[in-house]
């Protein structure tokens, strides 16, 4: 189940589709509607049965979006949802990397010119950032090497870690740190 604010955004729009061929529901209808595509009796039900969801915004310079999205699909393997577009622009794209879901956001310039109001930035410089992405991966040198041929740059050397598993770093070309790390330890692979 989406979160509580995507589901009222769907019935939102569910509504102005509707309304756009003289169908015309109140909003607690179409949140009923939308409530019913996702199995749940009511939408009393699906608020009380929702649970916590986590989704990662990552922001790259304004006018990269595009590229980012490419990048990511290609080095991770994100799949590729929908676009927020301003002036026929996309601002911020949807991506999911297995479970996770991720948004990839141009930063505003005009906050970028104006810094005392607050970002969110873009990374100027690779690793100016206050988060490292952990992926675990069913084999971390595979993974290491597909992220570097989509252009990443090795930021770590592929190493085993003190629990076991392999794992490198890396720069996206965004500035942003991915750590890659075996799902599962060599010890555990090697046994099975």
């Amino acid at each position: 189940m989406p979160s509580l604010d995507r589901v009222k955004s769907m019935a939102k729009e569910l509504r102005s589709s509707l309304a756009t061929q003289n169908i015309h529901l109140s909003h607690s209808a179409c949140l009923e509607i939308v409530a019913h595509q996702f199995g749940f009796y009511d939408m009393l039900k699906a608020h009380c049965d929702t649970k916590s969801e986590f989704h990662i915004s990552i922001v790259v310079e304004h006018g990269c979006e595009e590229e980012a999205a490419a990048f990511y699909q290609r080095a991770f393997g994100a799949v590729r949802g929908g676009a927020y577009m301003f002036e026929g622009e996309p601002i911020s794209i949807d991506l999911h990397i297995g479970d996770t879901a991720m948004q990839v956001g141009g930063a505003n310039p005009r906050r970028e010119l104006e810094p005392h109001r607050g970002g969110p930035f873009y990374p100027k410089a690779k690793g100016a950032v206050s988060t490292v992405f952990i992926l675990d991966v069913a084999n971390a040198e595979i993974a290491l090497q597909r992220a570097v041929n989509a252009g990443a740059t090795l930021r770590g050397e592929l190493d085993v870690a003190t629990d076991g598993r392999r794992g490198a770093t890396v720069f996206d070309p965004f500035g942003h740190i991915w750590a890659l790390q075996d799902r599962t330890p060599l010890s555990l692979r090697r046994a099975a």
